[in-house]
């Protein structure tokens, strides 16, 4: 037990506070699922992604059109508002590691623009911070019209690592002022950063592009493009659609979309092992299964509760609530 703790403590990666915090980026192929849970649609193609004409490429501005009264974009939104929380339970193979939420908690103002205030939490679980305590909070103001980033704040407490990354962006000068502070003791202030990011026009975060991919079309076969920023890097995802699969949760049965992000060249995400997750067949595009392998095991974040989502979600074959 001892030798996998110490396993644990020194995963490069931190993919626990990864999965409770960036649910979009979780994928197929490799990774551990309870396979009484996940009911595959045989009908699904068998030879995607051979042929290049089958994808899609779609970058932050695409399927984007400027207003008429306003040089910013406008996005389609019919996936999440005001009021919807998503509750998840994380598992250490069978160990209750922690929990999560996303929320999109209101709407505000910034530099004269509505934006969607969206906050996800990491707690781990009372009996795993012997092994590696998460509390982390990170906060995405994105603009309500454009669905592009406005302010991101990221504060994480893991383990010993303490540290913040604060980020204002000018989309319209295709800029992000950056600071980072690390932090050590009793949060005693030992580095801080302050630079600017050149990014492209209206920019993402990566909560932000989350949410931008749970308003588009995902069609099995094809490819989602998205351009991300984050610290210093500039960064191209590509997200796979798959199949459609059936899963069980103690939230209910749903339909699902089998997606994977993919990352061409270096970035926040290159990792080890793979990511999965399964977002629901519908426009709301729940996230509600997600999965990694990690070197010493396997973890796994499952929806709990979904709340602030008037009337049925179309996805739910079942409800367990």
């Amino acid at each position: 037990m001892s030798d996998m703790i110490k396993k644990i403590k020194s995963i490069e990666y931190r993919l626990l506070p990864q999965l409770l915090l960036i649910p979009a980026l979780l994928v197929t192929n490799a990774v551990w699922t309870d396979s009484s849970k996940v009911r595959t649609d045989t009908t699904s193609i068998d030879s995607v992604f051979h042929d290049t004409s089958q994808v899609s490429i779609t970058l932050p501005l695409e399927n984007k059109k400027i207003s008429s009264l306003s040089p910013f974009p406008v996005v389609e939104n019919q996936a999440f508002k005001k009021g919807e929380k998503i509750t998840y339970s994380i598992h250490f193979g069978f160990i209750r590691a922690g929990s999560a939420t996303m929320e999109v908690q209101n709407e505000t103002t910034l530099n004269g623009r509505s934006c969607y205030h969206i906050r996800t939490t990491a707690r781990s679980a009372a009996a795993f911070n012997f092994i590696y305590k998460v509390e982390d909070v990170v906060d995405s103001f994105i603009d309500k019209e454009g669905l592009f980033s406005w302010k991101f704040d990221k504060r994480l407490r893991e383990g010993g690592y303490k540290a913040d990354m604060l980020v204002n962006y000018y989309p319209q000068d295709s800029l992000a002022d950056v600071t980072f502070i690390r932090y050590k003791d009793r949060m005693k202030v030992y580095k801080q950063q302050k630079y600017s990011v050149k990014t492209p026009p209206f920019a993402l975060d990566i909560l932000a592009s989350l949410y931008y991919t749970r308003t588009q079309k995902l069609e099995i076969g094809k490819s989602l493009f998205i351009t991300n920023h984050d610290n210093k890097k500039i960064y191209e995802l590509e997200v796979k659609v798959y199949q459609k699969e059936t899963i069980k949760t103690d939230a209910g049965e749903f339909e699902c979309l089998v997606v994977e992000p993919l990352l061409r060249g270096e970035g926040l995400f290159k990792q080890k092992g793979k990511l999965k997750i399964w977002l629901t067949n519908d426009q709301y595009k729940i996230p509600i299964l997600m999965t990694s392998e990690i070197a010493v095991g396997h973890i796994t974040t499952e929806v709990e509760k979904i709340e602030g989502i008037s009337g049925k979600i179309p996805a739910r074959i079942r409800s367990d609530e």
